[in-house]
């Protein structure tokens, strides 16, 4: 005997092309238009920033990062604008440029003589450091909309790994700071700007450096060490020191560009982290 059921049950279908396209179209909106926001708010910063203090070798960091960050955006965009060039062009301004302005900020308020200076070099730092993470996070947001995959297909890259290293170091740095700064206002008392912690100093130098390693790494080339998603075999490729098999070799045309900005970056990297000078005079604080 055959059984035959008296009704079929109704299943959702899945999304057609053209509303994949449609979907995609609305989410490149949104993250072009709250990662331009950011990064308007976070040059109007820089640019506060640079008004106070004298420069030195890390505010030069700062200002070549922007100039990288700048001349990558529009050389990718220049090349047509998708969902997924937001990706590389918002994470690569958050770690190469904000938080390098960030990191050059706070240590030019070592030079500051009058404590109001101090306190509001401070500030900027945290509010660079913000403008950083909200680029970042909408860079997540464009490669992980893009991919359109179940959360078991993603992070299945050596790139991917450093990159999520990258963002839970600074969001916990992130948070640390925060938390010293706003823990005294709920005991009632002021909001506390200056201070000293090594461990958020040497956590943040971590957090930047991973941040540098996973554009390096984007830049490089693409290692899948899950092909078959997260349950699977790891499994390392025997090439995977190889350059190629990224966006960027497609999008710049050629092997000797993308090394440029690798190098670039590596050496905004190098002036970012270069040692300064301390205050020149000491107040109570």
């Amino acid at each position: 005997a055959i059984f035959i059921p008296h009704s079929i049950p109704h299943f959702t279908s899945l999304p057609s092309c053209s509303e994949k396209a449609t979907m995609a179209a609305g989410a490149e909106q949104m993250v072009s238009y709250i990662g331009g926001g950011a990064v308007a708010v976070g040059m109007c910063l820089h640019g506060l920033s640079l008004l106070r203090g004298n420069a030195n070798v890390n505010t030069m960091a700062s200002l070549l990062g922007g100039c990288v960050c700048l001349v990558f955006s529009l050389l990718a965009l220049s090349k047509g604008s998708n969902l997924f060039v937001w990706h590389p062009i918002f994470m690569s301004t958050g770690a190469i440029y904000f938080t390098v302005a960030a990191i050059d900020t706070v240590k030019r308020r070592n030079a500051a003589a009058d404590v109001k200076d101090r306190k509001s070099m401070v500030q900027l730092h945290w509010f660079l450091m913000d403008a950083a993470a909200v680029c970042m996070g909408v860079g997540i947001w464009a490669i992980y909309t893009k991919k359109q995959q179940p959360l078991a297909k993603h992070f299945t890259t050596i790139h991917s790994w450093v990159g999520l290293g990258a963002l839970a170091m600074f969001s916990l740095n992130l948070i640390g700071g925060a938390s010293t700064a706003l823990g005294p206002v709920l005991q009632g008392r002021g909001l506390k700007l200056l201070w000293k912690d090594t461990l958020h100093r040497y956590g943040g130098g971590i957090a930047f450096t991973l941040c540098v390693a996973a554009v390096l790494s984007g830049l490089y080339n693409r290692v899948v060490v899950l092909p078959d998603g997260w349950g699977g075999k790891l499994d390392l490729p025997e090439n995977w020191t190889e350059y190629g098999g990224t966006w960027s070799y497609k999008a710049f045309g050629d092997q000797l560009t993308v090394f440029a900005f690798m190098a670039a970056c590596a050496l905004v990297y190098v002036l970012a982290i270069f040692p300064v000078s301390k205050r020149l005079k000491s107040h109570g604080e």
